[in-house]
Order: C-alpha cells, then sequence, then structure tokens
C-alpha cells in the first residue's frame, strides 16, 4: 500500500494508540480463551472481532488464525467448517483501531495444553521480551534482530528469517520499518517518534516460509484506490475479509473476482513453513518515542 500521511505522536495520538493498544490486548486474551479442542475457526474469529467492536474499536485487520506449519494469513470464509484439534498449534493474530491508529498483537496456543510445543511458544516469547528490552531512538536495527535470533536459537529453533516486524502508520499496518528476526546486516538506525510491531517468529524447521493459496484476506491496491469505492468507505486502506464484504453486500464474490482481474484488489496468500515444520509467534505493537517507549498491547 502508498505510504499515508506519517503519524505525528502528539498526546492526542499517543491517546488512541493506547486505546487501541488495550482493547487489542484484551482481544487477544479474550481469543486464547476460545482455542479450544472442536472449536470452530470461524467461531473464534467472529467472536474476538465483535468484542473488539464491543470495547468501541473495529479491527485492523482480519484475524489470522495460523495453524501448525502456517506463520500467517489464514482467516475463515463464509461458512468455513474448519475446527481446532488436540495439538494444533495456533497463531492468533490480532489489532485493533481507534480513528486508523492501530494495534498488532499476536500469541500462539497449543490446543489442549498437551506440552509438546511449549519451549517453541516459549522462545518467541522470551524473543520478544529481550528485543524490547533493548530498544531505543538509534538503536541498529540489526540488534534487533540480532537478539531475536539469538533467543530462539538457545531453545534450540530457527528465526524465520523472511519474516519480521514492521512499522505501523494510520491506517497503514506495515509501514516503511522492517524488524528482522535475525542480524540480516541492516545498519539502518530506529528513528524516534514511531510507531512499530515485533513479531518473532520460531520454526522447528529451517526457518523459511513460502507462500501457499489465498487465506481470504484482501487489500486495496494502492494505485487505484478510489474513495468512492464500497471497500475504502468501509474499510479504509486495512485489510478487509471475505466474510466482512458478504455482510455489507450482495454478490461478493463476484465483485471480489472483478476487483481482483482489475488489479484493484489483492489477496494475501497464506505463509507457510518449507518443510511443513511448526511455527510459533509472538508481537507487540510499541511506541518509539524521544524519551520513552511504551507497549501499547502490554
Amino acid at each position: 500500500m502508498q505510504s499515508l500521511n506519517k503519524v505525528v505522536l502528539n498526546s492526542e495520538v499517543k491517546n488512541k494508540l493506547m486505546q487501541a493498544g488495550k482493547i487489542g490486548r484484551d482481544a487477544l486474551e479474550f481469543g486464547k480463551s476460545l482455542a479450544e479442542p472442536g472449536a470452530y475457526l470461524l467461531d473464534i474469529a467472529e467472536g474476538i472481532e465483535n468484542f473488539i467492536i464491543e470495547q468501541g474499536g473495529k479491527p485492523s485487520f482480519p484475524v489470522n488464525l495460523s495453524i501448525n506449519n502456517e506463520a500467517a494469513h489464514y482467516t475463515p470464509y463464509p461458512g468455513d467448517r474448519k475446527k481446532l484439534s488436540t495439538g494444533d498449534l495456533l497463531k492468533i493474530d490480532v489489532g485493533a483501531q481507534i480513528d486508523g491508529y492501530l494495534s498488532d498483537n499476536a500469541a500462539t496456543v497449543e490446543v489442549g495444553n498437551t506440552g509438546k510445543y511449549s519451549d517453541l511458544i516459549d522462545s518467541t516469547r522470551e524473543a520478544l521480551n529481550q528485543a524490547i528490552k533493548k530498544l531505543r531512538p538509534g538503536i541498529a536495527i540489526r540488534e534487533i534482530g540480532k537478539q531475536i535470533g539469538t533467543v530462539i536459537e538457545s531453545h534450540g529453533f530457527h528465526p524465520v528469517k523472511n519474516l519480521g516486524g514492521h512499522g505501523i502508520n494510520r491506517y497503514d499496518l506495515h509501514s516503511e520499518v522492517f524488524i528482522p528476526n535475525f542480524d540480516d546486516g541492516n545498519g539502518k538506525q530506529l528513528k524516534p517518534e514511531i510507531t512499530i510491531a515485533i513479531e518473532p517468529f520460531a520454526s522447528t524447521g529451517p526457518g523459511l516460509i513460502h507462500n501457499g493459496a489465498g487465506g481470504n484476506i484482501y487489500i486495496l491496491d494502492s494505485p487505484r484506490v478510489r474513495q468512492d469505492e464500497i471497500i475504502y468507505k468501509n474499510f479504509n486502506t486495512v485489510p478487509f475479509a471475505e466474510r466482512w464484504l458478504a455482510k455489507i453486500m450482495e454478490n461478493h464474490q463476484r465483485y471480489l473476482k472483478d476487483m481482483m482481474r482489475s488489479r484493484e484488489v489483492s489477496q494475501f496468500p497464506v505463509l507457510k513453513e518449507h518443510r511443513g515444520s511448526m511455527i510459533a509467534q509472538s508481537e507487540h505493537t510499541i511506541i518509539i518515542g524521544s524519551d520513552e517507549i511504551i507497549v501499547t498491547t502490554a
């Protein structure tokens, strides 16, 4: 997506970011409580999104519910009957927005609490917490990635090298900053007065992902955004779900096909580990102030 106006972190904006962070955090905790054997992904996703709306926010993006070797970008479609089984490793990735100011956080749940992948999950939590401790304006971005990779590898796993954290602007979930999950040699420094998400991914395999089939999540393509378009009027420039569109218009599937054919809309692919290995994820949204670091989703 095109880069929208850069956010100026005044007190009003910080308050909205903090409110979005709190709702996103509470929505994630609520979602974790729903992740039981036999639960339908559709019920979990809609339950979380309804929770966000009831708390006075809107989703930053469709709830991602990615299982086992899936890292990200799956959300249920209308009528989806996929459900959880004992032992599934479920990544719940969710965020809330207030007036376009976004939060983004994630956690991994081992369905049924079998304990088989507890250390994998812990490696991402510890990596996230240790990375946050290192944050300061001016730090080399590679140092953040190095910390994440070192912690994950100390647990015997591999960081996913072609996924990472990102900057966040108003109505722009993935802005120009990229936060790697390993030391990628990026000597650029972290600037103050920005908002970022850090999201370590750890794998029992080689730590590389590839694009799978579409995950029912879409986004307007920036060069063709029309402000009178139904998608823009309802979702602005944040990602949206097929099931969201189905609730506001008839013949939504034909509409989506036409919009994709004209390259006005793109679908996100499900991201999968190369060898079918298990993946865990943790994530927080953080404000990098000139004199303070604020984790909005803590």
